[in-house]
């Protein structure tokens, strides 16, 4: 090999690994910026938002350690599991430790984020003077738009603090961009974080009743 393509192929290698630095740099912190963690602390109430097992677990986790005295599960009937959501996160978290007198439950169907916000509002309304902290439980890609949801529906008098799934225990590896579907599971999040700030802020009386028919998506 000649010195010039010597050269050539060096020059190549260089500019290759600025390439890749420069995506390292850009992509990493548009997924970092989904994810809100806060420090691990006592709370009047753990809730898990409903979905993927793991989050029922580390809710448990979180009790088990005597970080709360209360879990909060929500979800109604699933057709694709044939089962009611927050009976059986119930059951999961019953058989890892956590006492049933220690759980509280909400059956009621579900479709958003928000739906469940509601949920949590309504317990702590039946419950006055009990919940002032709340550990939110989710998917780390989900943690930001739950807290904003979660917090916009509790207000101000009840402090929400998200304690997500470690990442390793979920689908949403540090290094997203290398996974056709954490890729995509980025992409979607950040859509639901836009269309949240319009659908739940910003527009008002019949756009904002036009815009719920996409709640399902």
């Amino acid at each position: 090999m000649t010195g010039k393509k010597k050269s050539k192929l060096w020059i190549l290698f260089v500019i290759l690994a600025c390439v890749s630095c420069c995506c390292l740099i850009m992509l990493q912190p548009i997924g970092d910026y989904l994810v809100v963690q806060d420090e691990i602390q006592k709370t009047d109430l753990i809730a898990a938002v409903s979905g993927p097992e793991y989050r029922i677990l580390y809710a448990s986790e979180l009790y088990m350690k005597g970080l709360s005295n209360t879990v909060f599960f929500t979800g109604g009937f699933s057709e694709e599991n044939n089962r009611i959501e927050a009976s059986w996160s119930k059951y999961v978290a019953e058989t890892h430790g956590v006492p049933g007198e220690a759980i509280a439950i909400d059956e009621n169907a579900v479709l958003t984020t928000h739906d469940e916000a509601v949920l949590l509002k309504n317990y702590i309304d039946a419950h006055p003077d009990m919940v002032k902290t709340v550990a939110l439980v989710t998917d780390p890609w989900h943690s930001r738009r739950a807290r904003w949801i979660y917090q916009k529906v509790l207000g101000e008098d009840v402090k929400v603090y998200m304690m997500p799934v470690p990442r390793t225990r979920t689908d949403f590896p540090k290094y997203w961009w290398t996974e056709a579907s954490s890729r995509q599971l980025v992409w979607k999040e950040y859509v639901k974080l836009v269309f949240y700030v319009f659908r739940y802020q910003i527009a008002t009386g019949h756009l904002r009743s036009w815009l719920s028919q996409f709640d399902k998506f």
